[in-house]
């Protein structure tokens, strides 16, 4: 008797749940898809530059060498006459 009580309440937790599930997930998803949204509005708005501006970005992570000369590739020059 008590195994079937048991069975009875579990299979009623689990309807339960689903429903909870089912009416919840709509509402979750609408807020993820709200705040991914103000996300990439925040980002635009950031990228947008007027014409004409110039920014300088420098990466302070790194630390510069003065001594290093890596400004580029290296090709060889041959006159043509």
């Amino acid at each position: 008797m008590a195994f079937i009580k048991f069975i009875i309440i579990a299979v009623g937790i689990y309807y339960l749940l689903k429903l909870i599930i089912r009416a919840m997930f709509p509402f979750l998803v609408q807020k993820t898809f709200d705040k991914m949204q103000k996300e990439a509005n925040r980002q635009q708005q950031e990228q947008e530059k007027r014409e004409g501006e110039v920014t300088i970005d420098k990466n302070s992570n790194t630390k510069s060498n003065p001594n290093k000369k890596d400004v580029g590739d290296y090709v060889d020059f041959e006159e043509v006459d």
